[in-house]
């Protein structure tokens, strides 16, 4: 499998962040960037994660003790409270968050307020550009490909986010580093985590009313492969975007 965090990590680390900084990550779920930055910085570092789920924030949090990261704290938050309850940072970061809020601008207007002059904001977002490519050798990936972004997409969320980041940067004022973007591509060698994203996205496909239970349950990574070995191709599982830009 391809590590997911490969982007990321080097997104990250070309942006100029540094051990010794103030780190905020924004919608950060169950704290998987911020235990990547933890990897990353080790304990010189103060990491703050803020997202508006309790039960995550709850679940990161006890993987932070259970971890002794005493340096890597988590927060019920809005974004609007940021700046008000938290402070200044020397960087703000966020994966896959921008896409799901109902006003990116206003979002990234926040947040710099958080952000201390010269300070860095760096996010990842993904995009469903090219999404219909190679139907004809990968008919089952394409399937579960289309149910998740669908998915996203009643859920209000914007599924071209990332070719529009470099935009809602400029519009914030902020003085733009780099912004780029990546293809995932699977093959035989690494293997398809369709039928893993679709048992974690279960419950919100069938709340969607994409697809029911039962389609669910006809996924299966095996099928999958059979499908990729047959294809003999690449196929094109995502893209990601991601942008740096300092206040």
């Amino acid at each position: 499998m391809n590590d997911r965090n490969a982007f990321t990590r080097k997104l990250f680390l070309d942006s100029g962040i540094e051990a010794g900084m103030r780190i905020l990550d924004v919608g950060c779920g169950a704290g998987e960037v911020s235990f990547l930055m933890q990897e990353i910085l080790g304990d010189t570092s103060e990491i703050v994660g803020i997202d508006i789920n309790e039960e995550l924030i709850s679940a990161a949090q006890n993987i932070a003790t259970e971890r002794d990261y005493q340096h890597t704290r988590f927060f019920t938050m809005d974004i609007a409270d940021a700046a008000s309850e938290l402070g200044t940072f020397d960087a703000i970061i966020g994966r896959r968050i921008l896409m799901y809020l109902p006003d990116p601008f206003q979002a990234i207007k926040a947040l710099i307020t958080c952000l201390k002059p010269g300070g860095r904001i760096v996010f990842q977002e993904s995009d469903a550009i090219g999404a219909g490519e190679l139907i004809e050798k990968f008919p089952l990936h394409k399937k579960v490909q289309q149910w998740v972004w669908e998915t996203v997409a009643k859920e209000q969320g914007n599924i071209h986010i990332g070719s529009e980041l470099y935009t809602l940067f400029l519009q914030a004022g902020l003085q733009i580093q780099e912004v780029r973007s990546e293809a995932v591509l699977q093959t035989i060698e690494t293997g398809s985590d369709l039928a893993w994203l679709s048992k974690v996205m279960e419950k919100r496909i069938i709340q969607a009313e994409v697809a029911t239970k039962e389609e669910l349950d006809e996924i299966s990574e095996e099928k999958l492969m059979r499908e990729m070995e047959k294809a003999q191709s690449v196929f094109i599982r995502d893209m990601n975007f991601g942008i740096y830009a300092t206040k």
